[in-house]
């Protein structure tokens, strides 16, 4: 009776891996993506941490921006699907599921989400913005592009 078992087991096991999808291939580099550039003005006086949140809950820190300080960094868009990317050092693309800046020490409690230009079959524009600290935590408003 073990010895059926363990068979079916095996036929259960061998049926389920040739059937199954192979693993999805990780993509890398800018190859059909459109970039744009997201730029942030800290115009408040205490320093700001700007995140990404991609696949799975992982956070990629962007920076600390201090008072009167910019940054920049550069997002990259499939026009088609409308997916947002990041690249890491090995220009691996990782899915962007949320930007945010908040107070540096406590940026997720005190965050300001930033809006990806995820509408499909659309070119992105540059995001610029000016952000603060206040009392309800970050406050992020449209600015000027940087030039």
């Amino acid at each position: 009776m073990k010895s059926k078992g363990l068979v079916l087991s095996c036929l259960l096991f061998l049926t389920t891996a040739i059937y199954a999808e192979p693993p999805a291939e990780r993509q890398r580099g800018t190859q059909g993506l459109v970039p744009f550039a997201v730029s942030v003005r800290n115009t408040g006086s205490r320093p700001l941490d700007c995140e990404a949140t991609t696949a799975h809950w992982y956070s990629v820190a962007l920076g600390t921006v201090a008072g009167g300080a910019d940054l920049s960094t550069t997002l990259w868009k499939n026009a088609a699907s409308g997916e947002v990317f990041i690249l890491n050092r090995r220009r691996d693309r990782m899915p962007v599921q949320r930007f945010w800046c908040g107070e540096e020490g406590k940026s997720w409690s005190t965050r300001s989400d930033i809006s990806m230009p995820t509408r499909r079959d659309s070119r992105p524009s540059p995001i610029a913005l000016s952000c603060a600290s206040g009392a309800q935590g970050v406050v992020c408003q449209p600015a000027p592009a940087p030039r």
